[in-house]
C-alpha cells in the first residue's frame, strides 16, 4: 500500500489519532507559502486555511519558531503536540488571507521575510519565470535556459526552476533576463499586483499582533553558491534591515529553497555568526531537532491529505521507522 492510499485510510482509521499520540513529544514544523481566497493552483485557499488551522487550534499547542528554538537551546520541556506554522518569503497574501483566520483562532506563527522584496528592491526570480510563462502560449516551440532546451508546457515551470538553481545568482537573473528577451518580453521591474509583498508597515502590524518577523535574506539567493566573504551582505544586513523597521528581538532564520544542497555548514556557521538565534530548512526526514539552525519542516498544502500527513506525525512516524528499518 503506498503512503498516499495509507493517509487517506488514516483518519476513518483512527491513526491520525494515534500517531498524534505516539509523536506528541516531537514538534513539527509546517511550511507554507502563497495562500489565495478563492482555490487557485499554488496556493492554499482561504476555505483550506480556515480547516487547518481550526484543526491546529483545536489539537496542538501552537507556537512560534523563535519560541521553539529558545526552548530547544535552554533545554525547555516543551508542551505536548506542540507545532509551528511558518511562512516563507513574504507575499502580501499573507496579511490579506492567512492573517485573519491565524487571529480569529488564536494561532501564532513565523513570517519569514525577504528585506529587498519588501523594501520593493526587487520581486522573487521563481515569480518572473511563473510571469513570463504565463504570457506566452503553450503552444510556443521551448526557450533556451542555461543551453538547456526547454519546452513550454505546463511542466515548463518546475524544470526551468531546477535548472536555474544550479546557477549562481549573478547567472540565473541574466539566463532569466535572456528567456524575456526570447520569448519578446519585458520584464517589470516591480513585482507585479499578483507577486506582490507586505509592506513594513503590514509587518509592523503582525507583530504587534504576535505574528514572529525572521529572516529570509536580501535577495533570495542559492546561499552555498554565495562567496563566504559576501554572504553577511545577505545574512546580517537582512538581520540589521528588519530589527531597523521592527526593532531589536531574537529572530530565527529560514534558507531560502531549504533544501539539502541550499545550505552548507559554513552557510550554516554564517547564519549563526549573523546573530539569528536558529534556522529551519524546507525539508523533512527522520532527524530530531539537535541542531537549531537545521530545523525540519513539514510541506503543507490545500491538500488535506497532505496537510493531516504532516500534522498528525504520519509523515514522521513514517519516516523514523523506515529509517530503522534500515539500519537494522
Amino acid at each position: 500500500m503506498n503512503t498516499s492510499r495509507l493517509v487517506k485510510l488514516a483518519g476513518p482509521a483512527g491513526l491520525y489519532s494515534l500517531a498524534r499520540q505516539f509523536t506528541r513529544n516531537h514538534p513539527r514544523i509546517l511550511m507554507y507559502h502563497r495562500f489565495s481566497e478563492a482555490e487557485q493552483s499554488g496556493f492554499v485557499s482561504a476555505a483550506a486555511f480556515e480547516q487547518q488551522v481550526r484543526y491546529i487550534a483545536r489539537h496542538h499547542h501552537a507556537i512560534t519558531a523563535g519560541a521553539l528554538i529558545t526552548a530547544l537551546r535552554d533545554g525547555t520541556r516543551l508542551p505536548p503536540h506542540t507545532l509551528v506554522v511558518t511562512v516563507d518569503d513574504g507575499y502580501e497574501d499573507f496579511h490579506r488571507v492567512a492573517w485573519p483566520i491565524l487571529k480569529r483562532h488564536g494561532v501564532p506563527a513565523t513570517l519569514f521575510a525577504t528585506t529587498g522584496f519588501v523594501d520593493g528592491e526587487l520581486w522573487l526570480w521563481p515569480d518572473q519565470v511563473a510571469w513570463l510563462l504565463d504570457r506566452t502560449p503553450e503552444s510556443s516551440d521551448a526557450v533556451t535556459v542555461a543551453e538547456q532546451r526547454i519546452t513550454v508546457d505546463g511542466t515548463a515551470w518546475q524544470r526551468l526552476i531546477d535548472v536555474l538553481l544550479t546557477l549562481p545568482d549573478a547567472e540565473k537573473h541574466l539566463a532569466i533576463a535572456a528567456m524575456a528577451e526570447q520569448l519578446g518580453l519585458v520584464l517589470p521591474k516591480a513585482a507585479p499586483t499578483e507577486f506582490a509583498s507586505v509592506s513594513w508597515d503590514q509587518l509592523r502590524e503582525l507583530e504587534q499582533a504576535g505574528i514572529e518577523v525572521g529572516g529570509h535574506t536580501c535577495t533570495h539567493p542559492t546561499l552555498p553558491k554565495v562567496q563566504t566573504s559576501e554572504l553577511p551582505k545577505e545574512l546580517d544586513a537582512c538581520l540589521a534591515r528588519i530589527n531597523e523597521e521592527l526593532g531589536e528581538r531574537p529572530r530565527p532564520f529560514c534558507y531560502p529553497n531549504g533544501q539539502p544542497s541550499d545550505y552548507s555548514q559554513t552557510v550554516r556557521d554564517a547564519v549563526e555568526q549573523a546573530g539569528f538565534i536558529g534556522a529551519v530548512v524546507a525539508h523533512a526526514d527522520h532527524a530530531s531537532h539537535a541542531d537549531v539552525y537545521q530545523l525540519r519542516r513539514h510541506s503543507s498544502s490545500a491538500n488535506p491529505f497532505q496537510f493531516m500527513k504532516a500534522a498528525s506525525g504520519i509523515e514522521w512516524l513514517g519516516r523514523r521507522i523506515k529509517n530503522r528499518g534500515a539500519a537494522a
